[in-house]
């Protein structure tokens, strides 16, 4: 893991930073991660519910009921197809998410 200076300053006084995330989602043996960059003036917590925010409202839809769905993987190559079925909408996401890493923060340009 690589270490970066998450300097609170460039998100304080209404200045505003760009961060980005690696959000990684799973269910049972199946993961993939994204990437996810964020816009604003906030930390921690708060941007990580922003990029699962973000991606969710980013997702390709299923063809025949139009819900939102990722597709994970395992080692052997094989894939899982993961539909919003209830409706839950970024909680649905949100549920499955593993890990969340803040991997850089600059100043908003």
């Amino acid at each position: 893991m690589s270490e970066i200076n998450y300097d609170p300053n460039l998100c304080c006084s209404g200045r505003m930073a760009k961060q980005r995330l690696k959000l990684t989602f799973a269910r049972w043996n199946y993961r993939a991660a994204w990437f996810v960059d964020i816009g604003g003036n906030c930390m921690g917590l708060s941007v990580i519910e922003s990029a699962v925010s973000s991606l969710y409202e980013k997702l390709p839809t299923t063809h025949s009921y139009d819900m939102p769905y990722i597709r994970l993987g395992d080692k052997d190559g094989n894939c899982l197809e993961c539909a919003d079925e209830d409706d839950e909408g970024e909680e649905w996401l949100a549920k499955m998410l593993i890990a969340a890493e803040i991997v850089s923060i600059e100043p908003a340009s």
